[in-house]
């Protein structure tokens, strides 16, 4: 009867470790479609952090990921670029988003980031704020293709 419990007991510990190893997808809902322009487009996005410079960041971030895994209704860009399956095509294209989050190589496609807001205390010392962000769309995808990432429309 114990060797039943403790494989019961093991199965169950192995289930809640599976499940908390799961990454969290940020919500697309931290970023809304203001304007696009001549291949630019402005979003208005929320980001976390512990200070202004780390909560500009992530709100930079927020961006990219809803024009990679999401896209942005009633904007030019309604479908994501890259695909819906962000943890996939992360792990798949590893270098490119390590250099493209991790190195910066994103501030080559911002042509703003204006703070619209003053930083907001949230709870656990975190802060928040809302950017105004203009990305280079067309520079992006260029990018994306010559870095095979996606492919060239209509090819």
């Amino acid at each position: 009867m114990d060797l039943r419990y403790t494989k019961i007991f093991f199965l169950f510990a192995i289930i809640f470790l599976l499940s908390c190893n799961r990454k969290s997808i940020p919500s697309s809902s931290k970023v809304n479609y203001l304007t696009s322009k001549d291949g630019s487009i402005t979003m208005r996005s929320i980001g976390i952090g512990e200070n202004q410079e780390a909560a500009i960041a992530d709100a930079e971030k927020n961006a990219f990921d809803v024009l990679f895994f999401r896209g942005l209704p009633e904007s030019e860009q309604k479908i994501a670029l890259i695909d819906t399956d962000e943890i996939k095509e992360k792990q798949k294209h590893q270098s490119y988003f390590e250099n493209f989050y991790k190195y910066k190589r994103y501030k080559t496609f911002l042509m703003s980031s204006i703070p619209v807001a003053s930083l907001t205390n949230i709870k656990g010392g975190l802060k928040s704020i809302a950017v105004d962000i203009k990305i280079n769309i067309t520079a992006l995808r260029k990018d994306l293709e010559q870095n095979d990432i996606i492919r060239k429309f209509g090819y």
